[in-house]
């Protein structure tokens, strides 16, 4: 069975060797990694949305057309000076 443990991070441009790391920095990393990964989530989640939104528009165009309901024409009132 091979080891599948992580030897190294890289941060910054620069390279760490996992056992020279103290707790805090392993901690800090840690953090870091699940913060990255819980945005990426939420990215997802908003693409999702997003979609969602978009099918909601599409739906709504499609019933306004399908009742026959027009949109009503705004007529400003000319202002006298």
């Amino acid at each position: 069975m091979e080891n599948n443990q992580i030897q190294e991070v890289t941060f910054d441009g620069e390279t760490y060797s996992i056992e020279n790391l103290t707790p805090r920095a392993i901690e800090a990393f840690n953090t870091l990694f699940k913060g990255q990964q819980k945005l990426n989530d939420l990215a997802i989640e908003v693409r999702l949305a997003q979609a969602g939104i978009s099918s909601l528009n599409a739906d709504l165009r499609t019933i306004l057309k399908e009742d026959k309901i027009k949109s009503t024409v705004k007529v400003e009132k000319e202002k006298r000076g």
